[in-house]
């Protein structure tokens, strides 16, 4: 039987929802979850988007179930629980690099609730972004670095290739990018054209938040982690196309590093079927498969 605590955090002026999911007995290790990108809670659903995969909280249960601790972390935003106590400090989380400050406070967290055991750290897509800047500056207090479907390309050159449909012309979409990147405003056509629409409906400080995300090399990331890496990517992902675990593998340059793959599954572990679109992906809410949580707890203990 597991046990699951409140592990709720504030850093910089945001309460951050967290829980702890220990097993019945003296853990074999600990494992940091981070969420990935959009507005996930603490189980790993999307309230925003009315989509419940709950991959989080399926995965903490099922290491649970095999000695492992784990403290799960939501995303800060719009239903996931976050509380903002102090707007003005609250401004760093606009930041990509504040992911890693709350990831690194979160991993003293639970280092402290779970002494003497060794620790890892696991992201989940846009997490394990987080997950390797963590493990290349906490080096010191992590056994290993879990990726789970992390993408090996920068965030909009990734965005772009999930539309890069045959055919598509993608001049509007570029257009956006070079204008993010270069912390320009979008050009006034990108409100009305398809590909476009989301990105020219955010905010400023969400481009800027865009951009901060898309600075960051994932390759060059995860070969600064010298701790071990395991690298989970499920064959039907189509938000982290399957070959990118190869790329993240490659640049490893021969560090210890394992890699974990499942055919049938999508981006959230759940088995999907042939050809299914990438939005009905998105929406299943079956359980995530527990051979994900097998094969890492097989390489942490």
């Amino acid at each position: 039987m597991t046990n699951e605590t409140d592990a709720s955090l504030t850093v910089h002026g945001v309460t951050i929802v967290g829980r702890l999911t220990q097993p019945a007995g003296r853990a074999k290790a600990a494992m940091l979850l981070l969420p990935g990108s959009l507005y996930s809670d603490v189980d790993g659903n999307y309230p925003t988007w009315n989509v419940s995969p709950h991959a989080y909280r399926d995965l903490a249960l099922q290491l649970a179930a095999r000695g492992i601790a784990v403290l799960r972390q939501a995303k800060i935003g719009p239903g996931t629980g976050s509380v903002t106590l102090d707007p003005e400090a609250a401004k760093a989380h606009r930041q990509f690099e504040t992911r890693a400050e709350v990831a690194s406070v979160a991993l003293d967290h639970l280092r402290r609730a779970v002494p003497q055991t060794k620790c890892f750290v696991a992201g989940h897509s846009e997490g394990a972004l987080v997950a390797s800047l963590v493990g290349a500056k906490r080096g010191e207090a992590l056994a290993g670095i879990v990726s789970l479907s992390g993408p090996a390309l920068r965030l909009l050159d990734l965005m772009r290739g999930q539309m890069a449909m045959p055919g598509a012309d993608l001049s509007m979409l570029d257009a956006c990018i070079a204008a993010i990147r270069a912390g320009a405003p979008l050009p006034e056509a990108a409100k009305s054209h398809p590909q476009t629409q989301m990105l020219a409906s955010m905010p400023p400080e969400a481009h800027v938040y865009l951009r901060s995300v898309d600075a960051v090399d994932p390759l060059a990331a995860i070969a600064a982690v010298r701790a071990p890496v395991l690298i989970v990517q499920g064959g039907r992902d189509s938000s982290v196309t399957p070959e990118q675990a190869d790329q993240l593998a490659a640049a490893r340059k021969g560090l210890a590093t394992a890699t974990a793959r499942f055919p049938e599954l999508q981006h959230f572990y759940k088995r999907a079927a042939p050809g299914m679109n990438p939005m009905e992906s998105f929406g299943l809410s079956t359980e995530s498969d527990p051979a994900v949580a097998d094969a890492i707890a097989g390489w942490m203990v």
